[in-house]
């Protein structure tokens, strides 16, 4: 049995190729280099970022910087590798991880208009005043550039990068781990970014995402900015996110992106608007799969995940989203977007908060904002909460189908209020009243294995124990993705569980 969440990652970290390389090393010493030196050894190494910039550098050179040293300023250097030859900055020596330390900057390493790169092994921070000012760890901003190639960003420390709390992800932004396309007379996007097993923490606005004044598409977000340019072949996985102010990973305009094996801990906390702790906004058929998510602020709310506007096709599944101060899931396009598809399965909601606004409840899954979403299907999730008044709510005249799940709600009762979705084959437990339409409902018990356990390993304990009436009371959900949460296959010849697991009946 495999569990889908950010504890288990498969394969290794990968490398750079290969093959011998063909380009130069050259080495920064801030402690001890002379910038009137070669900088082709580590005896001959440089001794500032400033001497680094002065370079252009070449198809599969490398920068390595001394480990143990810390560097002041931007780190902004030129010229662009191939995906073949990538241009390199890394670390050499032995020691704890060379610091670049940005000072309030814009950033403290600055790709412009550059491409075939890839960092690693550094720590990274730019600290400033908490003003509003717009500042960023690693930033590569292409303006009126064209598609960029290749870049990937791993096994980076970036922290304590305050920012603004910027909510209009065109325009300015703040994070640690920033890709933008930017300009307004050449279409400008990226193809192959890598983003994986880096740590970003105490970072305005967002932790790591994609961002572009290329948007504007129809009919999904006819009041962008610029024609559409897609940012392609994006993979954010294995990466640990804490104390964010605003979101933890967004993809804008991304196609087929791939967010794995995250975990974000805390987000929300320094904003005045909503935020989410993964999400994507006006893109193509996104995944977002097993994460894990906990810590969400409360107010303004923030939750765990969003289907965002302008989003066709995007799929949430194999997360699990625990003890989070706002809810599991916002449904929720803005005026001037539609967003058309949404499939939400084998996920885990355990212990997320409902949030009270004056008199309005926002529940645990929220379906409603400006816009009504489209073709929305939510099968075989748990959603599990001691302390939640509201477990499902709906604002808009769309239905959801909502299929083949779990709901437990608080030993006096929670509620799910929603008149328009279309609702069969559920599990209800301390739930006030069942959803008239479910003619296939089953009450009582699910008999999880140890429901309500703390930390990453609380994921196991919603398994089913032999005599489940969810074992084999589901219904045969077309194109269901083939496995569960767990790793096990999904039958679409015979009735599945209800809930998130179909492996056979555990005793502990």
């Amino acid at each position: 049995m495999s569990v889908g969440i950010a504890s288990v990652v498969p394969g290794a970290s990968a490398q750079a190729g290969s093959q011998a390389s063909s380009g130069k090393k050259y080495y920064l010493d801030c402690g001890a280099g002379n910038d009137s030196a070669t900088g082709t050894s580590a005896g001959t190494a440089w001794r500032t970022l400033a001497r680094v910039n002065t370079v252009t550098f070449q198809p599969d050179d490398s920068i390595l910087l001394r480990r143990g040293s810390t560097c002041n300023g931007v780190l902004q250097p030129q010229g662009s590798g191939t995906a073949g030859k990538p241009i390199t900055i890394s670390a050499y020596g032995s020691g704890a991880r060379p610091a670049i330390v940005g000072g309030g900057a814009r950033a403290a390493v600055f790709l412009r208009n550059v491409q075939g790169w890839e960092i690693r092994n550094l720590d990274v921070s730019n600290p400033g005043a908490a003003d509003g000012t717009p500042r960023t760890g690693i930033y590569v901003l292409l303006e009126d550039y064209g598609t960029g190639k290749h870049y990937v960003v791993e096994d980076v420390k970036v922290h304590d990068v305050p920012g603004c709390d910027c909510l209009q992800p065109e325009l300015e932004n703040s994070g640690g781990i920033l890709f933008k396309a930017a300009g307004s007379s050449t279409p400008t996007g990226f193809d192959k970014i890598r983003v994986s097993r880096n740590v970003v923490s105490g970072v305005d606005n967002i932790g790591i995402g994609t961002l572009s004044q290329w948007s504007r598409r129809t009919p999904l977000y006819p009041s962008g900015s610029n024609s559409f340019v897609p940012i392609t072949n994006v993979h954010i996985f294995a990466n640990k996110l804490s104390d964010m102010g605003g979101d933890g990973i967004l993809v804008q305009n991304g196609v087929d992106s791939l967010t794995e094996f995250n975990v974000v801990n805390g987000f929300g906390l320094r904003a005045t608007a909503s935020h989410a702790a993964i999400l994507a906004f006006n893109s193509d058929r996104p995944v977002i799969q097993h994460n894990e998510v906990t810590g969400g602020a409360a107010f303004p709310p923030s939750f765990a995940f969003s289907v965002d506007a302008a989003n066709s096709d995007i799929v949430y599944q194999y997360n699990y989203s625990h003890d989070n101060n706002g809810p599991f899931m916002l449904l929720c396009a803005f005026t001037g977007t539609n967003t058309d598809g949404a499939t939400i399965r084998y996920n885990v909601s355990q212990n997320d908060k409902d949030l009270l606004l004056g008199t309005f409840q926002i529940p645990v899954i929220a379906n409603g904002c400006d816009v009504p979403i489209t073709d929305v299907n939510i099968y075989n999730n748990v959603v599990y909460s001691t302390t939640a008044t509201a477990l499902v709510g709906t604002l808009h005249p769309t239905p959801m189908t909502v299929k083949n799940n779990i709901f437990v709600g608080r030993p006096e009762g929670s509620t799910i209020v929603d008149t328009v979705g279309v609702y069969d084959h559920n599990l209800y437990r301390n739930i006030t009243s069942v959803q008239p339409g479910d003619t296939h409902a089953v009450t009582g018990d699910p008999l999880f294995v140890r429901p309500g356990a703390s930390g990453t390993v609380g994921v196991l304990g919603y398994r089913l124990k032999c005599g489940s009436p969810a074992i084999g009371a589901g219904t045969v959900i077309p194109d269901n993705g083939g496995r569960d949460l767990y790793g096990f296959r999904v039958p679409s010849d015979a009735a599945p569980n209800i809930g998130a697991y179909q492996g056979p009946c555990a005793s502990r």
